[in-house]
């Protein structure tokens, strides 16, 4: 487990508005959270800023887009929950399609 130190450090990376971060995770005891996502991107429509993203179910259905951290992080979109609140039940599957160990390591 990571703590959401690390994550929060992560998703302060600058990537010169050429990359992005994707990250795949599921949560412990909450079924129709597994195999999802979420990331920090360049903005298409303002390249200065970025945006940070949910994509939580395969069918689209529950994706949210944020302008900042802030609100990404404290967004209450687990059954009225923020990513922050249930952290410990976080399971990051991969980052960047890697081993999140490894690519933590190459982040921070």
């Amino acid at each position: 487990m990571f703590p959401f130190e690390s994550i929060a450090k992560l998703f302060s990376f600058n990537f010169d508005e050429k990359y992005c971060i994707e990250i795949e995770f599921s949560i412990k005891g909450y079924p129709k959270y597994q195999f999802c996502w979420m990331g920090k991107m360049p903005d298409k429509e303002n390249t200065e800023k970025e945006l940070y993203w949910y994509g939580l179910t395969s069918d689209g259905s529950e994706a949210y887009d944020y302008d900042n951290f802030q609100d990404f992080y404290s967004a209450p979109i687990f059954d009225g929950k923020s990513i922050k609140e249930i952290w410990d039940k976080v399971d990051l599957l991969s980052i960047d399609g890697c081993d999140p160990k490894e690519r933590l390591a190459v982040y921070l």
